[in-house]
């Protein structure tokens, strides 16, 4: 069983613009979006982490990781895939060097992007 950490925006979680991860949620229980690759084998997730905001930089990411890799640790679970949520995959400046932070020092598969819910009009049906 794939065990899952999914890395989100702090800035759009903290302003209420990401509605609680719910889309990455729904997309993980539907296995949609990037979270289809789990259809045939047994995947959960075991922690979400923020990228730190956009005023911090890429190793406090890694800090998080590194915090939740302890928690889960003493909690007799590890990490198999980092999923690097939608919401930075769509709107961060900083995603290159925070993906690549994140792949350098993981050590497990980083998979780009979660849910492929994207409105395709803010006022239309």
């Amino acid at each position: 069983m794939k065990k899952i950490v999914i890395v989100r925006c702090k800035m759009l979680y903290d302003q209420n613009l990401c509605p609680g991860d719910a889309k990455c949620f729904v997309a993980f229980n539907r296995k949609e979006g990037e979270f289809a690759r789990y259809k045939d084998e047994g995947a959960e997730i075991v922690g979400i982490v923020d990228c730190a905001g956009c005023e911090g930089n890429k190793n406090r990411v890694l800090g998080h990781l590194a915090i939740l890799k302890l928690q889960l640790k003493a909690l007799g679970e590890k990490v198999d895939v980092i999923h690097i949520g939608s919401c930075i995959m769509k709107f961060c400046p900083k995603k290159e060097d925070l993906i690549a932070a994140i792949k350098e020092k993981a050590g497990v598969e980083v998979v780009e992007g979660t849910h492929p819910y994207s409105p395709p009009s803010i006022f239309g049906d």
